[in-house]
């Protein structure tokens, strides 16, 4: 009977070390709260700038963890964050990802956009945010803090004379960038934008993070939106290298420079005009060649040198041997004939040039009656009835043609011509004979 009762009674107490063996488990698998509800107080503490309630909600947070989060605030200058919270999605059942959006308000940089990822896990029984630098901001190292930096940057963007962007791929992209720069020089204020960079803990390593560009002033150009885009259009499909200058002959304003020639070659690389230069040869001068164009962005002319001997003096005539001439020096030529005054280009204002070119500008000049009336009459022939007849111009057009020999393959071609007070000059790199003309009438007919 003793026996008995002393089985009975082991049997007893193994049974209750069971049950609460039992017990044990099933109140560790009880865990207090869910992921959605941690990551929400979360975000909402943070929100609300309440640093000692997000503290709570993290797993083992570090001894800084309220110091890193002001010392953020401080140095971007943090006026408020909105957070908006994604759906969770559980990696296990003690593991959870709560993606979400964050908008800080930045004093000198306005509304900054993020996104991140609340990771959480169970610990000690509750699910809890697991915190790391990346959770104060996505891609931040641990030895990394933020910090806000004023940067010089361009500080003028540059429109049309409408007040417009530039239009696609219209072939005036590296003008506007160098023109930039010098329109920025004519203001003393330094233009500015800021940046926020991760630095290193040692100050040796910075990395951009954001950057936005602080307002712009904004500069128009001389150059006309809708005439530009008509220069671009009609060079599309062309496999060589080309280029049209339009300018205003009563002002001299730059409306259109297309340029799809190397080294912005529009401006800057005289080629042998050919049969476009023939009778004004002896007004080379006149027209400005030989000197630099002092449009605000600089240009050069061309060049006639004296002829030698032999048959120089009639290759010089034609536009060939000595002589060269940039797109922009043809189109000015053109204008010339058209207006009967040649001006020096410009792509700003008078005022704005003035400031520019310190060293003055030419004046306009005054061509010969007896020099126009049969440049115009031969130029008013040539598309009439002359070599650029089959082109299909528009009427109103006068012009002229010209081939001029390349170092190698074929000839450049031109066509230099004007309607009303719009001249231009179209140049084709290695195009042959009869290239530029079909070039100009679809300039012309998009217009």
């Amino acid at each position: 009977m003793r026996r008995r009762g002393l089985l009975a009674l082991v049997v007893v107490s193994l049974v209750i070390v069971a049950a609460a063996l039992v017990a044990l488990v099933v109140d560790s698998r009880r865990v207090t709260g869910s992921p959605q509800a941690t990551g929400q107080a979360y975000l909402d503490a943070w929100a609300a700038e309440n640093l000692a309630e997000m503290r709570k909600l993290v797993a083992s947070p570090p001894p800084d963890f309220l110091d890193q989060h002001r010392r953020l605030s401080t140095d971007l200058q943090i006026l408020s964050i909105r957070l908006t919270p994604g759906a969770v999605v559980r990696r296990s059942e003690q593991s959870a990802d709560m993606p979400f959006d964050g908008a800080r308000q930045i004093g000198e940089l306005g509304q900054w956009r993020f996104s991140s990822v609340l990771h959480l896990a169970v610990r000690d029984g509750g699910w809890k945010v697991v915190w790391t630098p990346d959770t104060l901001h996505p891609g931040l190292a641990a030895n990394e803090r933020l910090r806000m930096t004023e940067i010089p940057v361009p500080g003028t963007d540059l429109l049309t004379r409408q007040g417009k962007p530039l239009p696609h791929d219209s072939g005036a992209e590296r003008y506007f960038q160098d023109l930039t720069g010098k329109v920025d020089d004519l203001y003393v204020d330094p233009p500015t934008g800021w940046a926020i960079e991760a630095v290193s803990s040692t100050g040796k390593s910075r990395r951009l993070v954001v950057f936005r560009q602080a307002a712009v002033r904004t500069f128009r150009t001389t150059l006309d939106w809708w005439t530009q885009a008509a220069a671009a259009r009609a060079m599309d499909g062309i496999a060589d290298p080309a280029a049209i200058v339009a300018v205003r002959p009563s002002t001299g304003e730059v409306l259109a420079v297309a340029d799809r020639l190397p080294g912005q070659g529009a401006f800057y690389k005289p080629y042998p005009p050919g049969a476009a230069f023939e009778r004004l040869g002896q007004e080379a001068e006149e027209f400005g060649f030989g000197g630099k164009l002092k449009s605000g962005l600089g240009g050069v002319c061309g060049t006639v040198r004296r002829a030698g001997v032999g048959d120089a003096p009639g290759a010089d005539a034609i536009g060939r041997n000595s002589v060269r001439a940039t797109p922009l020096c043809m189109a000015l030529a053109a204008a010339a004939v058209q207006n009967g005054t040649w001006r020096p280009p410009r792509l700003m204002s008078e005022d704005a040039v003035g400031r520019l070119e310190t060293d003055g500008r030419p004046k306009p000049r005054k061509l010969p009656p007896q020099v126009l009336a049969p440049l115009r009459s031969m130029m008013t022939a040539v598309v009439t009835d002359g070599t650029a007849a089959p082109s299909g111009l528009p009427e109103g057009v006068s012009g002229t043609t010209g081939t001029a020999p390349a170092a190698s393959g074929q000839d450049h071609a031109w066509f230099v011509g004007y309607r009303g007070d719009l001249a231009f000059a179209v140049l084709v790199e290695h195009g042959g004979a009869g290239a530029a003309a079909p070039i100009a009438a679809r300039f012309l007919d998009a217009l």
